[in-house]
């Protein structure tokens, strides 16, 4: 259908560029219009053809995945006959037949198994090599050199090591010497792979392991939990061995039925068991509602196969065991990365310091994409994971070729085309993106030759402007790599100046005047500022806010819009140089000559006061006031860093008032003079009235 209107489009062009038939044009011209138009008409019909054929597979094939649905739920809910009658079908078997099945196990080359010589001596070696490896075992001491106790992997190694040779040795010898029957095969196999499967489980759970400490179980549990594992790795082996040897076995599937059966109810029991004990400790028991589903899985998988469902008891016991299987490797797995990428980002580890030597690293820096690392790895293992349950669930190729297809090519949703891949590489671009970007501006902050001549205020606006400007661009390139046409941004913007209208003000005001603080730079990182009755460092100048450090230590984010609209007091713009005017309150009867020259020469001793230097004017006294209490002088000086000037008044007010003290110049207070009216005073005799006037009444 695309490849013809891709040529009914042609067409179309064609006719169009031609126009309508005019008279007297040429034959050929003519010819060729009418050529375009019986093709025009030609490969309409092929289309309205080819849309009725994918209408009609589109129904077919509908029509075909209803039928295999209800094919595969008729034959998963087919029922057999129940386990009684399994078992009343078991003991009809007539007395041929179960002589037959007992030749076949115990016959070989039409003698009996144990009564071959071969297979003695297979039997021999076997059990020799096991006695010697358990006498090896005892003998051992049960602690290293200095010492040390042994590990608990090598404990299990011990424990599991004289079955693995006396299993090893007799399998050897009996496949050399010809006697490996089908019983020898599947008993040998079932106790090699047991041994394997035990030393793993021991050595997956035990107490110093990566793992341990999160389950941090006490010992009869875990000697509980670990005996329920060997069980259930007993009958996997058992099983993988049967399917493996796939035996000739005389009984009819109706009749083998029963002992699948009885295999079944042991591996759930042993199973729901685990799950039971296991998932009431740390840390299953965070997940209550999940245990309960695979209990009640459990319990109806056990049930069905009492009643006699085959194919749905096959169906489920292998989806959940597998799945369980593959979660509980999952986790130890995903446990055992987070200890290594955890044991990686340790600042002592030997190997660790050789490669962050390698990469030119100080023993304090982190080693660098140690979380992108650890990310990734998760992701792979749990992908494997889920790929391996769709598996067990019955997922086939053809299942997984679709999966496929939609991941690589997409799928639709309403009016949105997805492309998963697409997706993962625009992530995937994004975050190289940002690495790139945070790797220059750690360069850039590292490498003095480029921007380290500029003052601190210069290479924080480079560096933040180059932040953002990347993080753009980055956002830009995994939103085209991603399919989002950015000729489409236009519509967006035109929505968000709707949201901008009505609540993003604020933010996008800041946003702008962050812009303009950074490019004009009237404040930088370092500056001692103003901004109403807050003062204090900037500390961090971001698009959105600025972070003032106060002189108590507190941080103020103030909004970049108050930089921009309101009143800045900026005392280190264009240099720190800071002048001071400390005053000093003296008595009316003082020198004002010696008050003056002791205080310019306090200010000249102090060594962080500027004396002739072209920045400010040398130490000068001033008396600016007389008042009714004192005369008030000021020492003015100039400092060379604002920084320092809390400690400098301190300093210069100390060794002032010690210097005119020396001199006996004494500081004035404020005082009051209080004046005593006697026609106010009140008789001593407490009358209330006016008091008489001395003059009148006469001497008292």
């Amino acid at each position: 259908m695309n490849n013809k209107n891709k040529q009914l489009k042609q067409t179309d062009n064609g006719l169009g560029i031609l126009g309508p038939a005019v008279a007297g044009e040429p034959a050929n011209l003519s010819a060729l219009r009418i050529k375009l138009s019986n093709r025009q008409k030609n490969l309409q019909g092929e289309i309205a053809t080819c849309k009725v054929l994918a209408v009609a597979s589109t129904d077919l094939d509908q029509e075909v995945d209803s039928t295999r649905e209800s094919l595969h739920a008729r034959f998963l809910l087919r029922q057999d006959q129940n386990i009684w009658a399994q078992l009343t079908t078991l003991t009809a078997v007539n007395s041929d037949t179960w002589a037959q099945e007992k030749n076949y196990w115990l016959l070989h080359h039409d003698h009996f198994i144990l009564a071959q010589k071969n297979l003695q001596i297979a039997i021999a070696v076997g059990l020799f090599a096991f006695l010697l490896l358990l006498i090896v075992r005892k003998s051992l001491p049960e602690s290293a050199d200095h010492g040390t106790q042994l590990s608990a992997a090598r404990k299990s190694l011990y424990h599991y090591l004289p079955i693995i040779a006396g299993v090893g040795a007799a399998t050897l010898v009996a496949h050399l010497t010809g006697v490996f029957s089908p019983l020898v095969r599947i008993i040998l196999f079932t106790w090699g792979v047991y041994a394997l499967l035990a030393i793993l489980v021991t050595w997956a759970l035990r107490p110093s392991g990566m793992v341990f400490h999160h389950f941090a179980w006490g010992p009869r549990s875990l000697r509980s939990t670990l005996r329920n594992l060997r069980f259930i790795a007993l009958l996997s082996a058992f099983a993988t061995a049967w399917l493996i040897t796939d035996p000739q076995d005389y009984l009819n599937p109706q009749q083998q039925a029963f002992f699948w059966s009885i295999y079944h109810l042991l591996m759930l029991t042993a199973v729901f068991r685990l799950v039971w004990v296991a998932g009431a400790k740390k840390p299953f028991r965070a997940y209550p509602f999940l245990r309960i589903i695979i209990l009640i899985a459990l319990l109806a998988t056990a049930l069905f196969t009492l009643m006699g469902y085959r194919n749905l008891t096959d169906y489920l016991f292998f989806g959940l065991l597998m799945s369980l299987l593959a979660f509980g490797c999952g986790l130890f797995v995903s446990w055992g990365l987070n200890d290594f990428w955890n044991y990686t980002a340790r600042k002592n580890g030997r190997w660790q310091h050789a490669l962050k030597q390698r990469l030119g690293l100080s023993d304090e820096q982190p080693l660098p994409w140690l979380g992108w690392f650890s990310a990734l790895s998760h992701i792979a293992v749990w992908l494997g994971i889920a790929a391996f349950v769709l598996y067990a669930w019955g997922l086939t190729h053809t299942g997984f070729s679709l999966i496929w297809k939609y991941f690589i090519t997409g799928f639709t949703v309403g009016t949105f085309h997805i492309q998963p891949f697409r997706w993962i590489i625009a992530i995937a671009l994004l975050i190289l993106l940002f690495n790139i970007n945070a790797f220059i501006q750690r360069y850039l902050s590292d490498n003095s030759r480029i921007i380290g001549h500029l003052e601190s205020g210069a290479r924080h606006s480079i560096l933040s402007i180059i932040r953002y400007t990347g993080f753009i661009i980055a956002i830009l390139v995994g939103l085209s790599t991603a399919g989002v046409a950015l000729h489409n941004l236009a519509i967006i913007a035109g929505a968000l100046s709707v949201g901008i209208g009505f609540g993003l003000q604020n933010i996008v005001n800041n946003f702008v005047s962050g812009l303009i603080l950074l490019l004009e730079r009237p404040i930088r990182v370092g500056d001692w500022i103003q901004v109403g009755t807050t003062q204090g460092y900037v500390q961090k100048m971001s698009i959105r806010y600025t972070l003032i450090l106060t002189f108590d230590r507190t941080e103020v984010f103030v909004p970049n819009s108050e930089l921009i609209s309101g009143q800045v007091t900026n005392w280190m713009y264009t240099n720190n140089v800071l002048r001071l005017m400390i005053p000093f309150n003296v008595a009316h009867s003082a020198d004002i000559e010696l008050v003056k020259e002791l205080l310019v020469k306090e200010g000249q001793n102090h060594p962080d006061v500027l004396q002739d230097d072209p920045r400010g004017i040398p130490p000068t006294a001033l008396l600016l006031d007389v008042s009714e209490n004192a005369l008030q002088f000021y020492l003015r000086v100039y400092l060379d860093d604002c920084n320092k000037s809390f400690n400098v008044q301190t300093d210069l007010r100390a060794s002032v008032v010690e210097s005119l003290l020396r001199h006996h110049i004494r500081l004035a207070h404020q005082q009051q003079d209080v004046h005593i009216i006697p026609s106010q005073i009140l008789p001593i005799n407490g009358t209330t009235g006016k008091a008489q006037d001395p003059l009148e009444s006469g001497p008292q």
